[in-house]
């Protein structure tokens, strides 16, 4: 994951708040020992020295988190893939997943020639997911975490707010969305430049202005987002109408929002 995680609690006495925020760090601390790819001993790392065939018995982080990503790859038909790396060689179908997963025996198996996973575009989502069930533990139900300033998670705002405000889009197209009991995920190209791959051809996404996405849990959306920078319009907006309980804004090159989905009626201004 290797970014920058923060947490708001609202409601809870200041060194109260403070301890269940530190208990929440103290599992991403262990999580990223399991999830991350700059871990030489994580899971992630050890499945990315595979080679077509091969096999490791995985945590059950790292399998959730993967199961998690198998189902996005499959849900956007590989817009978004967290082995979009690997060197598949032509006995792999595009089509076909990079690898497969055993969840009764934490088995994970390569079937592309050189596997390679990176977690960047969910592993984050999934730790804000999983800090907030520690929150949970304290009894904390009023709290606001983000990672990487491009995931956040709302579980329930303060008292007489709508939502925790969450901002989209820049300068006048600037809105703000009332979060609450769900998470927002961006992807854009202003802090690493052109990284953003199309898994589905290989070259860069033709897309310029960032792309966000609105999914009950943050592992989904922080998945989405990357799916949604590397979609054209059309095919986001026919994902958004078949998945309900998400949404999606698209930057527009005159600088305002397209907004799809569960979105289009919480932004606010729209």
């Amino acid at each position: 994951m290797a970014t920058t995680f923060e947490i708001a609690i609202d409601g809870q006495e200041g060194s109260y708040a403070r301890q269940a925020a530190a208990a929440a760090f103290r599992e991403l601390d262990r999580l990223e020992g399991e999830l991350s790819r700059f871990v030489e001993s994580s899971d992630i790392s050890r499945a990315s020295r595979l080679e077509s065939g091969g096999e490791i018995v995985i945590g059950e982080d790292a399998l959730q988190c993967l199961l998690v990503a198998a189902e996005m790859a499959q849900e956007t038909g590989r817009a978004f893939d967290p082995a979009y790396g690997s060197e598949r060689g032509p006995e792999l179908a595009e089509e076909a997943p990079a690898f497969t997963l055993d969840p009764a025996a934490h088995v994970l198996a390569a079937r592309a020639r050189r596997l390679r996973l990176d977690l960047g575009a969910v592993g984050k989502g999934y730790a804000l997911d999983h800090l907030a069930g520690v929150l949970a533990e304290w009894g904390i139900d009023s709290a606001c975490l983000s990672s990487g300033g491009s995931t956040v998670l709302a579980l329930g705002p303060p008292p007489s707010f709508a939502g925790w405000p969450v901002g989209l889009g820049e300068g006048e197209a600037r809105r703000e969305l009332p979060l609450r009991q769900s998470a927002l995920s961006g992807s854009g190209l202003a802090v690493k430049g052109s990284h953003l791959l199309d898994p589905r051809t290989g070259r860069p996404a033709a897309r310029t202005g960032r792309a966000w996405a609105l999914a009950p849990a943050a592992a989904v959306a922080d998945a989405l987002s990357t799916a949604f920078f590397v979609m054209a319009d059309a095919e986001v907006a026919a994902f958004c109408a078949a998945h309900p309980e998400t949404g999606a804004a698209l930057a527009r090159p005159d600088g305002r929002l397209a907004l799809h989905g569960a979105l289009r009626s919480s932004v606010v201004g729209a």
